[in-house]
């Protein structure tokens, strides 16, 4: 006894303005508003202060530390207390990227050059 099975159509889904692939190279999309540049550019001043002064303060930060870097850095987003917060959590975040790179054997690969830039930065102050 043979059994018969009927098939029924299915819908097909329709897609609009779907567009081609390009290539698969990562890009920086800035859903939020975290500004990278402004995490930059502090990095660089506590490099720059780092080599002026031989030594990058430990936290608690001195007022002449948190002062340099608000006036080297044009149109800085933190002042005092956290702009000092805000340096504790850059390091924290390296760190925190480098006891990861030690359980895995090995460091990241990092593609966005403007996270290769803070890498490489907070690798030379706190690594």
């Amino acid at each position: 006894m043979s059994e018969s099975y009927e098939l029924k159509p299915i819908n097909v889904p329709i897609f609009f303005n779907l567009e081609r692939g390009g290539t698969s190279e990562s890009k920086l999309e800035k859903q939020d508003d975290y500004d990278y540049d402004h995490d930059l550019a502090i990095l660089k001043v506590i490099y720059q202060y780092y080599f002026n002064d031989g030594v990058i303060p430990p936290p608690p930060y001195s007022k002449k530390f948190i002062d340099y870097i608000e006036d080297s850095v044009p149109n800085v987003k933190f002042r005092g207390q956290a702009l000092a917060n805000k340096i504790v959590m850059l390091e924290h975040h390296f760190l925190k990227v480098m006891k990861m790179a030690a359980r895995v054997g090995y460091y990241p690969e990092i593609i966005h050059p403007i996270f290769r830039k803070i890498f490489n930065l907070s690798m030379g102050l706190w690594g």
